[in-house]
């Protein structure tokens, strides 16, 4: 047969030394490139567009000065109760089913609520910054707070998304901080600094120029780690490349010689 004379033949079987060792090494580079590379973040997902069952995407309608009145009433007694920690009871019904889930309503009057507490003063109570989004039945707003006096809190800015149940009332379903703006408001004593005490410098002491106090510096807060990147993957294209230049070049040397070697065989053999 064709393969067998191929695999008997000492030639053949020296010219297919390199293919096959090329193969041999190369498969498994291969592999462990594939098997072992960094896949792409899951998050940043590039593919097409995938229409959920049962989802349909809210479109965008006006927020219109109805709507306004009713979410300003709303957000104003929520602020003023649930967010203040003042009459906490009163903002049960002011909340939307989403953010009591898990609550009781013994846990909600005593304090123990899903929103974070903050000393919000009457000033602006019921007011938002801009509006982030408007749906038929859901509007999300960016607010801003301001402390009362001698709180040590500063002016908050906060998100705050309202819904439209079925009996047409709004209710607040998300409230969440997001930053804080200027110094802390503190109280009137509290700015108010002491005077220094005056003492009397002795006379030997009083014609002497101290000597400045040297104060060192605070030390530079330590770099945040970052992760290392592993190198090693580099490996695997390279040893790619090399085999692709080293493995022709290496099978023509070696041609070469066999070729130069066999022609030095011939003359010697005619001498």
């Amino acid at each position: 047969m064709p393969e067998m004379w191929i695999l008997s033949s000492p030639r053949w079987r020296r010219r297919l030394r390199w293919p096959i060792a090329l193969v041999v090494v190369a498969v498994p580079l291969i592999f462990l490139g594939v098997h072992y590379s960094t896949p792409g973040n899951p998050g940043n997902a590039t593919g097409p567009e995938v229409d959920l069952p049962g989802y349909a995407e809210q479109k965008s309608v006006p927020f219109t000065k109805e709507k306004q009145r009713a979410v300003r009433q709303v957000l104003r007694d929520f602020e003023a109760t649930a967010v203040a920690r003042r009459n906490v009871g009163v903002s049960w019904d002011l909340a939307a089913p989403s953010l009591k889930e898990g609550v009781t309503r013994k846990e909600w009057n005593s304090g123990s609520l899903p929103v974070v507490p903050y000393p919000a003063a009457d000033k602006g109570l019921g007011s938002w910054s801009f509006v982030q989004y408007s749906y038929p039945r859901t509007v999300g707003l960016e607010v801003f707070l301001f402390p009362k006096p001698g709180s040590g809190f500063s002016a908050m800015t906060a998100d705050v998304e309202l819904v439209k149940g079925h009996d047409g009332r709004w209710r607040v379903d998300y409230w969440m901080p997001k930053s804080f703006h200027g110094p802390p408001s503190v109280a009137a004593k509290a700015k108010a600094r002491p005077k220094p005490a005056k003492h009397s410098v002795p006379a030997k002491a009083a014609g002497k120029r101290s000597a400045p106090v040297r104060r060192r510096a605070a030390p530079a807060p330590a770099p945040v780690g970052t992760p290392k990147v592993n190198r090693a993957w580099w490996l695997l294209p390279i040893a790619l490349l090399s085999l692709i230049v080293l493995a022709p070049l290496g099978f023509g040397l070696g041609t070469w010689y066999r070729n130069r070697r066999a022609r030095r065989d011939y003359l010697r053999g005619e001498s």
